[in-house]
Formats: C-alpha cells, sequence, structure tokens
C-alpha cells in the first residue's frame, strides 16, 4: 500500500504543469545573465585601479583581493580601512591596516 501511495505522488509531481509565470523566471535569468557578462568583462581584480596609500612602519595591510576578508591578528590594531589598501582592489569586504600594538 505504501509503494502505491508513493508511486501515485511520484507520477503526479513528475507530470505537473509548469507554472504560469515561467517567462518572468527566464527574464530573470536573462538579467543575471547580463550581469555576470557586465562582471567578467570589468574584472578589476589584478588591477591596481587606486590605493590607500602605503602601510606604515610597523604596519601592514592584512586581506586578499579580489574576495576580501582582512583581520588584525592578536598584537595589532586596526588603524584603517579600505578597499584597495597598498595594491589589487578588494570586489568584497575590505583589506585592514593593522599596526603593531
Amino acid at each position: 500500500m505504501k509503494f502505491i501511495v508513493f508511486a501515485a505522488l511520484f507520477a503526479a509531481s513528475a507530470i505537473a504543469i509548469p507554472a504560469e509565470n515561467t517567462k518572468a523566471a527566464s527574464a530573470s535569468t536573462n538579467d543575471k545573465s547580463s550581469a555576470l557578462k557586465y562582471l567578467l568583462q570589468n574584472l578589476p581584480a589584478g588591477h591596481q585601479a587606486e590605493e590607500d596609500g602605503p602601510a606604515p612602519p610597523g604596519c601592514y595591510w592584512d586581506g586578499t583581493a579580489p574576495f576580501c576578508a582582512g583581520f588584525c591578528p592578536t598584537g595589532y590594531s586596526q588603524q584603517g580601512r579600505g578597499s584597495c589598501g597598498d595594491g589589487a582592489c578588494c570586489w568584497t569586504g575590505y583589506k585592514y591596516l593593522c599596526c603593531y600594538a
């Protein structure tokens, strides 16, 4: 009996009628595709578009482009934050200027 119920549920889901808003979903997919193409054509990673400045003595920029997740380890304090630090710029997150405390 359980098998028959399971088979009926499976068959019902396999032949389900598609939603009426399939055009909206495909338009959304096209928008996402366009956004991806734009990002791939305008890659900032590896390009030194701007700098926040070199790190002063006893300090360093922490975070690696393009997906920066900078943080200052124990013994260092955060003295600044920027998207580029002293090198390639971040797509996400920030680079942190860490100075010895």
